[in-house]
């Protein structure tokens, strides 16, 4: 087999969360290009309709399933849709998430750190159970996470984002652990590591007009060894690699894209 062959993904299906816009759009995208049949599945149909149709467009097979990734039933319901229509699901994408605000220990509330938590790390847990669900009678399988620098350190400023970091941090682990437990399996877990990058998460407070917004990005920026943001495009390669056969020998990792963040 060619080096390029190990990446193609004919005759696959992925599911992806999140996959209306930012990462997750780029992501299916990206599978789309390779060859794979994509299940888009985000709490705005709409939008996972409109990935759907771009993958349609380019000859796949692709469905839009809307899902609250924090329910448990939701959850399921989609990957069992998702299997029923398009034959299993061999790729599981764990990517939907939210970013919550910045503010002192002391004016944070257990909601907001539940929502968080909920939405960044349970979120994944359910989509690797549904996933394992499907692959492990096949003895096969890729699931991938959306983790995040913040995962590894705290924000470079000394904000304040403790569920953030620490549902991150757990996705860290989390695909270290399931990794293990999953290799006998033939079940290869990973997960990506994005830096701060153009999406639609809190797109106000990093990507608005803003006095304060225009200071934070200009300090990404400063503190970026490579000088710049990510755009959702920049993970279409890792993407497409650890869903691959080009990344069958490796499990339990979780890559950074970061312009050189970590390595400062």
């Amino acid at each position: 087999m060619g080096a390029l062959d190990l990446f193609k993904l004919d005759g696959k299906v992925a599911l992806v969360t999140g996959a209306g816009s930012g990462l997750g759009r780029a992501y299916s995208q990206a599978l789309a290009e390779v060859g794979a049949d994509v299940a888009c599945v985000d709490l705005d149909l709409d939008a996972a309709e409109r990935v759907a149709a771009g993958a349609r467009q380019l000859g796949r097979r692709a469905v839009a399933l809307r899902a609250d990734v924090t329910s448990e039933a939701e959850i399921g319901a989609a990957f069992a849709s998702a299997a029923e229509r398009l034959g299993t699901v061999d790729i599981a994408f764990a990517n939907a998430g939210v970013a919550e605000n910045r503010q002192p220990i002391v004016e944070a509330t257990l909601e907001q750190w539940q929502r968080v938590i909920d939405a960044d790390l349970t979120s994944v847990f359910l989509t690797a159970r549904e996933a394992a669900r499907l692959m492990i009678p096949r003895r096969a399988g890729k699931i991938i996470s959306t983790a995040s620098i913040i995962g590894f350190v705290s924000v470079h400023d000394g904000g304040q984002t403790r569920a953030y970091a620490a549902a991150k941090a757990g996705v860290v682990n989390f695909t270290r652990s399931l990794a293990v437990e999953l290799a006998p399996h033939n079940i290869q877990v990973n997960a990506i590591a994005p830096t701060f990058t153009r999406t639609n998460l809190r797109p106000d407070a990093f990507f608005g007009e803003t006095p304060q917004a225009r200071a934070f990005r200009q300090s990404i920026v400063e503190r970026t060894p490579m000088g710049r943001l990510g755009e959702p495009d920049d993970f279409k390669g890792v993407a497409v690699f650890l869903a691959s056969g080009a990344s069958d020998l490796m499990t339990g990792v979780t890559v950074p894209v970061d312009g050189g963040w970590l390595a400062w």
